[in-house]
């Protein structure tokens, strides 16, 4: 499966199990490819930036509090797939200001990592 499919998943589950929690995860879409010639692209980037877009955010976020986290970033990998320096710098960041940050390889563990960090509310 492709990384797009793993978190197409990831959400519809979560919105199949957690129904009273829908719209509490949601994506990030930094990760976004955009479409077009090179200067409208360019135009586009120059807008996403000036919007707020940083590099390296996580793919999705669980605003859901728990006693020893204020939410949760989840950044979704295939198996193989590396974590760039720009996302460690932010998972770094966002674990220094008491948000749970993990990186999940796949539907299955960000299933099993979304259930346990919901264990704790």
């Amino acid at each position: 499966m492709t990384e797009h499919q793993e978190q197409v998943a990831v959400i519809q589950w979560f919105r199949m199990q957690y129904p009273k929690y829908v719209g509490y995860l949601f994506a990030i879409p930094n990760g976004a490819h955009l479409a077009g010639d090179s200067r409208m692209r360019a135009i586009k980037m120059n807008n996403m930036k000036a919007e707020g877009f940083t590099n390296g955010v996580s793919d999705l976020f669980l605003m859901i509090p728990t006693f020893h986290h204020h939410g949760m970033f989840i950044e979704m990998k295939v198996s193989g797939g590396k974590v760039s320096d720009s996302q460690k710098e932010f998972m770094s960041n966002a674990s220094s200001m008491n948000y749970k940050t993990i990186v999940c390889y796949g539907f299955e563990e960000a299933k099993k990592e979304i259930n346990n960090y919901l264990h704790n509310i």
